[in-house]
């Protein structure tokens, strides 16, 4: 059996249990409570393993805010833009980025989404819920609290650390507003990764953002993740605050 015990030093309950047992997967632990009519102890497990997860998970969001970071005060901000395009250009073979850029169908790149939004800890309680929306010509995808770079902007709700723009952190913003800051200053150097991948790249690839991102500069509003579904809808304003013009004749079909 699992046994979770509060940890003065995590302030929550984690798995404390012989050294033959701790190695054994939380999700193992689930089917074998499951298996035994344990529902009680699968359910605690079902909660727990959200908060098992996510300190590693914020750990490399913030390593990854800190890397660009200490390039933007090493070398200058321009270059953290040319960061995140070597980035992409290195991982951007991944299965995220090709369900991204390269799906059949609007509806599947944001399936794809979907599933690492909520493995990115989206919505109030920082379990993985969002909110997709059909407006008619486009899906509306909110996720009420952000897990990634909403997350650096406010309180912490599962652990109340403090927002990584603020003391004792410190990570830096945009002093400038640039395209790949979608024209406005103030923007967390994490959150960029937003423009650059999905929609500066995709459009150079593709003629078109694969999404485009409403930023919220309340970090206690949630940013919107539009996805039209025929790029020739997408207004040129879109294009233009990422420094591009609307070109019909390069949009590439899905797929």
């Amino acid at each position: 059996m699992a046994n979770l015990v509060y940890s003065d030093v995590m302030k929550r309950k984690v798995r404390l249990e012989p050294w033959g047992e701790i190695g054994v997967s939380t999700v193992t632990k689930i089917k074998e409570a499951i298996n035994a009519g344990r529902l009680q102890e699968a359910l605690d497990l079902v909660d727990y393993i959200n908060v098992e997860s996510k300190p590693i998970h914020d750990l490399y969001c913030d390593w990854a805010y800190a890397d660009l970071d200490f390039i933007a005060n090493k070398f200058g901000e321009e270059q953290v833009y040319h960061a995140l395009r070597y980035a992409f250009n290195t991982v951007g073979q991944s299965s995220f980025f090709k369900g991204l850029l390269g799906a059949k169908s609007v509806e599947e790149a944001l399936q794809i989404v979907a599933e690492s939004y909520r493995g990115h800890h989206m919505g109030p309680k920082e379990e993985g819920d969002i909110t997709i929306l059909d407006k008619g010509d486009r899906y509306v995808l909110i996720p009420e609290i952000c897990g990634s770079g909403g997350r650096m902007r406010m309180i912490g709700v599962v652990d109340g650390t403090p927002p990584r723009t603020g003391p004792p952190y410190n990570l830096g913003v945009t002093k400038k507003a640039y395209p790949w800051s979608w024209g406005k200053a103030g923007v967390p150097y994490y959150c960029l990764h937003c423009c650059v991948w999905s929609e500066i790249i995709a459009t150079e690839r593709n003629g078109y953002p694969a999404r485009i991102t409403l930023y919220s500069e309340d970090p206690y509003k949630p940013c919107h993740m539009v996805y039209y579904k025929n790029p020739e809808d997408i207004p040129e304003q879109f294009f233009a605050r990422i420094g591009f013009k609307k070109d019909v004749s390069r949009m590439k079909k899905r797929g």
